[in-house]
């Protein structure tokens, strides 16, 4: 028996990871298709910063804790040449990931809740909601445009248009102007948009097994005749 649920764990646990890394993985592919080039340069900030949080943590917990949700895991970049100016950098911070993680967890429950050869189906229910969930945990700098600090990948791509030298139909200048301070707003709205997305899917989900394998009432099948 507890082979049976180590061996279960076990294939919990990569699927889990499997998910995981294509959330994460899939803004590099975004990045490399669209701003060109592939990464070839990585650090991981948070880990060069840990010698210094447990004396910060001793004197201002508080800021230790401002520090270590605004210290990227991991960055990613392109730079041509090699060691030179990122064209682009994508940046992993711990809060994005969590929720990432929350999200592969909650994928892995729903995709083994069900028959095995509805595996397909149960998953294309789940991509609405993770997709937006990565498009708005998702941050980029990209050297064309803004050399200021990371960004939400939406306004990134919003303010690359809007101080774009060529011109267009749109003024999209004008546009970003507006819309600039509601941006952060946006973002949580469309987190909110996509949780709501993702239960939406684990509940058709849900129903689409029931449907499949529906309850029958066998409640009078093995009771003696009154």
């Amino acid at each position: 028996m507890n082979m049976k649920i180590t061996s279960a764990f076990a294939r919990d646990a990569a699927l889990c990871v499997l998910i995981l890394s294509g959330l994460l993985l899939a803004p590099i592919g975004l990045l490399s298709g669209f701003a060109g080039g592939m990464p070839n340069r990585f650090a991981a900030p948070f880990v060069e910063q840990w010698p210094l949080l447990p004396t910060l943590w001793g004197s201002n917990p508080v800021a230790a804790l401002q520090v270590l949700m605004q210290q990227p895991l991991l960055v990613i970049a392109h730079s041509e040449p090699a060691g030179g100016t990122a064209a682009w950098r994508l940046f992993y911070y711990p809060a994005p990931v969590a929720l990432q993680l929350a999200v592969s967890i909650l994928a892995v429950v729903t995709l083994r809740a069900g028959a095995r050869d509805a595996t397909r189906r149960r998953l294309m229910m789940l991509l609405p909601g993770m997709a937006l969930l990565v498009s708005v945990t998702t941050y980029v700098q990209l050297a064309s445009c803004c050399t200021g600090g990371p960004r939400w990948a939406l306004d990134v791509w919003l303010f690359s248009l809007a101080y774009n030298p060529g011109g267009t139909l749109i003024d999209w200048q004008a546009l970003y102007s507006g819309i600039e301070e509601a941006l952060s707003f946006v973002q949580i709205a469309l987190a909110l948009f996509g949780v709501a997305l993702l239960a939406a899917g684990v509940r058709r989900a849900g129903d689409a097994d029931a449907r499949a394998n529906p309850i029958r009432d066998t409640s009078g099948s093995s009771g003696n005749p009154s």
